[in-house]
């Protein structure tokens, strides 16, 4: 995996964190959260119509649940997997990844066939959730061709295996 790429699932991890603690719990436990953080989320769902997230149904209620017990958690694998080029987390990410694209093909129909959402108010929740369908999407895509980094580029314990080398001698 090219270091641009790495850093994309970097950046998505470390993003999904806070939005899915501070704005995405709220759909599920509104009263664990300070009433600036409620005025937030009500400004975003009126704002930008997302009928989703100012109603929640109880099956994304389900969906949240998911996210906050299992995904949370292993966003914090992933970011230490993706930034020390660990291959064992490859398993979760297969999991989380599929998980994940299968829960935003609901989300994206009930956008599209919502009569109280418009074409253009469609567009923009499109803009808005679709990264969180196509970067899991290709983290799939890239698990099932096989390992995520190279051999040459993974590390054990901060040491890149292309440079652990005493003299002459490769320690691996």
């Amino acid at each position: 995996m090219n270091t641009l790429l790495r850093n994309v699932f970097l950046a998505f991890f470390a993003t999904h964190i806070p939005i899915t603690l501070l704005i995405d719990g709220q759909a599920l436990l509104p009263f664990l959260y300070p009433s600036f953080l409620r005025d937030l989320s009500v400004t975003y769902t009126t704002t930008f119509n997302d009928t989703l997230m100012s109603n929640p149904p109880s099956w994304l209620k389900s969906l949240i649940a998911a996210e906050l017990l299992f995904q949370v958690p292993f966003f914090f694998v992933a970011l230490k997997a993706f930034a020390t080029r660990d291959n064992s987390i490859q398993p979760y990410a297969t999991a989380y990844a599929a998980h994940t694209v299968t829960t935003l093909i609901p989300i994206l129909h009930h956008f599209h066939v919502d009569e109280n959402v418009t074409t253009s108010e469609e567009a923009v929740l499109l803009g808005f959730y679709l990264p969180y369908l196509l970067i899991p999407g290709l983290l799939l895509l890239l698990c099932l061709r096989g390992p995520l980094f190279e051999e040459a580029e993974t590390e054990t314990f901060g040491i890149s295996r292309q440079h652990a080398t005493v003299g002459k001698a490769k320690l691996y």
